[in-house]
């Protein structure tokens, strides 16, 4: 609960303090109009039952009746606007927070939360605090008061009559609380069930071609059916703990009715003069004051449900929000200065930590080298050896667990993060294309780069290849994900963006996994005669790596197994002839 209050102080912010006020003000507006009809109509019942037969007062007080009915109606559509305004505002603020902490959160720290939860809570749990904050302006605070209001209003109105008003009350508020307490413990679960169900649709979307390609969808159909049922017993289980909400509330209200109409009958027959004209508007009254009663604890339980729901929502989004992100710059980073290239990999180990955050055992361990500025480095090992592990400490998308890496002898945990990262460029496997134009999604590399600087990365990467020969060149269209466009399309594409920023270091990671050999061949060539950066190679083949100044294999453990040319490592890496021989059957071109 201290998280949702958190999030609804925001409210009364500058930014939105007018607002706020503005819309407390017509709501209480409205909810005085609502409580004062009652008592307006009563008087023209007395009236018209007195006997007196002088309809003006009718007349005069049903005018201002309708007249109180329209200014209702304005002070309602007016606090409707300022609530809408003050809660999709402030939860479009609150989204933008949440996007903005997401693009600092390291890997580890995603991986914490996982991707799943993190789409839930900006896409879903934002939106349950703006339910609740559109209610608080138009419900939350207006049944509060219209209850306590009623509750006055019917006791001036007749105090013989009040008790009747008093036990409906107390059975509906026990019977309302012990509902919502047995309530409120499904719902979260419910949230964590459709963080699974998030989770599972992500992950069967992002891998529709693997699925379709092995023919796994009936597989895939089953894993989801059972997060889905998982899902849907606890929504049934919730349902089934609200169902006897309504029934209560109705028969409560019907009872109340009653006993109103069946003690008022006896009151007419005991009262005598006015007490007695004026019953008849007394009814009428008393149940108009019941039935807001009534909807008032009603409200006020659907109230109760929506902050259940919203607190487990606050205190997700607070999660994320509060999270310490564990890459950080140091307190005077180092940063402008000319950066060479050259990297040091000083003992370092590091293993993934688990969702509690303990380091795991290690993925890669002892690892000591050192790469030359300007120099083309190979990477290689078997699946799951860490080659990715340890290509990504380079731009600290983790930290070392144990150990330095040094640019130019200085650790990376001592220079800006963004001035590591803009002298860092990196290529996947998995290309991540973005709806536009070839040249969009290129220029992403460098914002401000200009037509020359376009065509000179899409040389250099080969995609001038294929954007030359598309419809409208560098400005024909491409579809989200680049589904329009081939896997090695794609991959060129992807270079070229990270070669128009002229990185200082290059990082290739199996970047080359849908290019045929020759191209991949001219693409290496034409990095090696530009001579800008240090280029890092991780691949699978041999022949994407044999030609590069040193060659890094890595064992099964994580251990460095071997380092040099690859001359030298069919000499002396046991792991790199075994790789050799599986690909070329020992013959040693």
């Amino acid at each position: 609960m201290k998280s949702l209050l958190t999030l609804y102080k925001r409210a009364f912010k500058r930014k939105y303090l007018v607002h706020a006020i503005l819309a407390i003000l017509f709501m209480i507006g409205d909810v005085g109009i609502a409580l004062a009809i009652p008592m307006i109509t009563k008087g023209i019942f007395t009236e018209i039952n007195s006997g007196r037969n002088d309809l003006s007062y009718v007349y005069q007080t049903g005018l201002l009746v309708v007249g109180i009915a329209i200014g209702a109606v304005i002070t309602t559509i007016l606090n409707n606007f300022f609530s809408q305004y003050l809660s999709t505002k402030i939860t479009a603020d609150l989204r933008s927070e949440l996007f903005r902490k997401v693009q600092d959160l390291s890997f580890s720290n995603v991986d914490k939360i996982t991707s799943g939860a993190l789409m839930t809570v900006i896409a879903n749990d934002t939106g349950q605090i703006q339910q609740l904050l559109l209610m608080s302006f138009r419900a939350i605070l207006r049944n509060p008061l219209t209850l306590v209001g009623a509750l006055i209003m019917a006791y001036i109105t007749n105090a013989d009559l009040f008790l009747i008003i008093l036990i409906a009350v107390l059975i509906l508020g026990v019977s309302i609380f012990f509902i919502i307490t047995r309530a409120a413990r499904i719902f979260v679960k419910l949230q964590e069930k459709n963080d699974n169900l998030n989770e599972k649709l992500i992950e069967s979307i992002s891998g529709a071609r693997e699925i379709k390609v092995f023919g796994s969808e009936k597989a895939d159909r089953d894993q989801f059916k059972i997060v889905n049922d998982e899902y849907t017993n606890v929504v049934i289980t919730a349902n089934k703990r609200m169902a006897l909400m309504d029934p209560i509330i109705i028969l409560t209200s019907n009872l109340a009715i009653g006993a109103v109409l069946l003690t008022a009958s006896y009151l007419v027959s005991v009262y005598t003069g006015e007490a007695r004209v004026a019953m008849v508007g007394t009814i009428s009254a008393y149940i108009s004051y019941l039935q807001q009663i009534i909807m008032s604890l009603m409200m006020l339980s659907m109230v109760a449900i929506s902050i259940s729901r919203a607190a487990v929502s606050a205190d997700r989004i607070m999660l994320v929000l509060k999270t310490k992100i564990d890459i950080a710059n140091a307190k005077e980073p180092q940063t402008g200065f000319e950066m060479r290239g050259d990297i040091e990999f000083r003992n370092v180990s590091f293993g993934y930590a688990d969702e509690e955050g303990t380091a795991g055992s290690n993925t890669i361990e002892g690892i000591s080298l050192k790469i030359k500025s300007q120099s083309v480095t190979g990477v290689i090992g078997s699946t799951g050896s860490g080659k990715t592990t340890l290509i990504q400490l380079i731009p600290r998308l983790y930290d070392v667990t144990q150990g330095q890496v040094l640019i130019d002898g200085i650790d990376v945990r001592d220079i800006d993060l963004r001035f590591l990262r803009e002298n860092i460029s990196f290529v996947t496997q998995d290309s991540l294309i973005f709806s536009g134009t070839l040249a969009s999604n290129i220029r992403q590399g460098k914002e401000d780069s200009t037509e020359e600087d376009i065509e000179a990365a899409a040389v250099a990467s080969l995609a001038d290849e294929f954007a030359k020969k598309a419809e409208h060149g560098y400005e024909s269209e491409v579809t989200q994900g680049g589904t329009n466009l081939s896997g090695g399309q794609k991959q060129r594409l992807s270079l070229a963006r990270a070669l128009i920023r002229k990185p200082k270091i290059l990082i290739l990671d199996d970047a080359f996994s849908a290019v045929d050999a020759k191209t991949e061949e001219k693409i290496k060539e034409n990095l090696v005669k530009q001579k800008q950066q240090t280029t890092i190679i991780v691949a699978q083949k041999i022949t994407s790596v044999r030609n590069c100044d040193n060659i890094i294999v890595l064992n099964n453990s994580g251990h460095l197994d071997g380092y040099g040319s690859h001359e030298e490592l069919l000499k002396t890496s046991e792991v790199y002839r075994e790789i050799y021989v599986s690909q070329f059957g020992g013959n040693h071109e």
